[in-house]
């Protein structure tokens, strides 16, 4: 059974719990620099920089564990699940 991007969960899935990822994780970094005194500008470009390379790893672990059908209860992406597109 393929779950993968564009299977069973479909493209819009995968792209909302990307940006959900990516959000969380810039904001939590952002701050982190924030706290450590770093200037904005500073904080910005690690926050989304950094972000975008675990986001990267997040979801392509998810998509690999998704084709071989491991399920993830804390994910809640499986085909079990009430409300695919959250």
């Amino acid at each position: 059974m393929f779950i993968g991007l564009g299977g069973h969960m479909g493209y819009k899935f995968w792209i909302i719990r990307s940006l959900k990822v990516f959000i969380g994780i810039s904001v939590l970094l952002f701050i982190v620099e924030l706290l450590k005194q770093h200037s904005i500008e500073e904080s910005i470009i690690f926050a989304v920089t950094w972000s975008f390379l675990a986001t990267m790893v997040f979801i392509g672990s998810r998509v690999y564990q998704s084709r071989k059908g491991v399920e993830c209860a804390l994910c809640n992406d499986t085909s079990d699940s009430g409300d695919k597109n959250t």
